[in-house]
């Protein structure tokens, strides 16, 4: 087994879980939305053609087993009745998702199994710098308009499209991050007095990451059986992912903005792990040094904590799902600081595919915008920005302008090709500075000599 597939093994549990609450958390929308594939025009959308000139042909396509294929999947019949053309998805869990697909990557010039790529926003840079993806430019251009890069949400280009000034892929859908609180604690006149006797300042939003943990570290202390945070510290994926949230709303960053050294070790880099440490073994629940996503779901869940800092997703979880005690009474708001990370997955043809100019058509019918409006008002997370301003959509998931908002703020990992192997890097670091074992310019210096490697 390689170091990736070790790796991915490591962190499957919770990359799993974090993929798979995307899918309950809009399940309502999967129920409502399957009834609506008869495809109708989105006012002032861009006419979208498509050619038969691939009928016949059958696209083979790897696809994460969560809500996003599932919605695709049912509309794949209007596709098919404009092109001719059928779609196999095979889907699977994501943390077996990589090692199925670099073999096929690399077998060479149309010798792969895969027509069209699925790609997370891990997976960008080692995939395109590596030759595996075509530089979709061209194609764009001789669309005229039919694939139009401004209809998406500016941030999720950097995030997972554009590699070294090219346009490598197409985004699909982002799973930003923010934070959820108790609105009802927050408008609870007695925890309200309570926090003030406490503090002697009265409770708010935090404008800043300094004053977020301040104030989780305030309410664990009144002792109401509330912790300020519930927190995932767990090695490597869950504590890198809750880290740059603290990292990002500092304004700070894992390397320069040239990419030529690390950045994590500077003035920001080491107060932003100092901060996170801090609320980690000060304001967090029992355990939050190894807890994962569960952990915090359930923490959060059961009443335990006024705060968390988690992907948009979770806000449905905690207000619809049946085994939440704290249905409807939670808001989500972009990081405090201004902006946190947010992930996405991205569409990409690859130069294995046997059928890459059927794989086009496919690209251009699912992101096409009558298709992207559908899935959005099915229950997917839109990347594209027309559906955040379709009244419908927003009515049916009034959370979403929140989402939009994170998105637009949001930032994705460095432009490193092995963004995994610095997530794994950094997650080891960090846990050293959040047991204790290194001080937070130990850790970060430590993390910084090894990042380095990667540049």
């Amino acid at each position: 087994m390689s170091d990736f597939g070790m790796r991915q093994r490591a962190r499957a549990h919770d990359v799993l879980s974090r993929r798979r609450f995307l899918q309950a958390t809009t399940g309502a929308g999967l129920a409502i939305g399957l009834g609506r594939t008869g495809l109708t025009s989105t006012a002032h959308a861009q006419e979208v053609t498509f050619s038969r000139d691939y009928e016949g042909t059958t696209l083979n396509m790897l696809m994460e087993d969560v809500l996003e294929t599932t919605i695709i999947e049912g509309l794949l019949p209007d596709f098919t009745e404009k092109t001719g053309i059928t779609v196999n998805f095979e889907k699977v869990a994501y943390p077996v998702m990589h090692e199925k697909l670099v073999p096929q990557l690399a077998s060479g010039p149309g010798n792969g199994s895969y027509d069209v790529l699925e790609v997370d926003f891990y997976w960008v840079y080692e995939f395109a710098r590596s030759g595996w993806v075509e530089d979709l430019g061209g194609r764009i251009a001789a669309s005229e308009g039919q694939v139009d890069l401004e209809r998406y949400i500016p941030a999720l280009l950097n995030t997972g499209s554009t590699v070294d000034g090219k346009t490598f892929y197409i985004p699909i859908f982002p799973y930003p991050m923010g934070l959820i609180y108790r609105n009802d604690l927050l408008a609870d006149e007695a925890f309200q007095a309570a926090y003030e006797e406490k503090t002697g300042s009265a409770l708010a939003l935090p404008e800043s990451v300094e004053a977020y943990v301040e104030m989780a570290e305030a309410v664990s202390s009144l002792d109401l059986g509330v912790y300020g945070a519930a927190m995932q510290a767990q090695q490597v994926d869950p504590i890198v992912m809750e880290f740059c949230n603290f990292l990002y709303g500092l304004d700070g960053a894992i390397y320069n903005a040239e990419l030529t050294e690390p950045a994590i070790n500077n003035e920001t880099g080491v107060k932003a792990a100092a901060l996170y440490a801090r609320c980690v073994n000060s304001a967090a629940q029992p355990g939050a040094a190894g807890a994962d996503l569960n952990d915090t779901i359930a923490t959060y869940s059961q009443g335990k904590a006024f705060s968390m800092i988690s992907y948009m997703f979770m806000l449905s979880v905690f207000n619809d799902d049946e085994a939440s005690t704290v249905k409807g009474v939670n808001t989500m708001t972009v990081m405090p600081g201004g902006h946190g990370l947010t992930g996405a997955f991205s569409w990409g043809l690859p130069i294995s595919s046997p059928n890459p100019d059927a794989g086009w058509e496919f690209i251009k019918w699912v992101e096409s915008p009558d298709v992207a409006m559908q899935r959005a008002l099915n229950g997917g997370v839109p990347a594209q920005q027309a559906p955040y301003d379709n009244e419908e959509f927003v009515t049916e998931y009034p959370w979403m302008p929140q989402a939009k908002e994170m998105i637009a703020t949001g930032e994705g990992l460095p432009a490193v090709t092995k963004q995994t192997q610095l997530v794994e890097i950094l997650g080891r670091h960090l846990s050293d500075v959040v047991a204790g074992a290194k001080t937070a310019q130990e850790g970060m210096d430590a993390a910084a000599a090894e990042l380095k490697s990667l540049l």
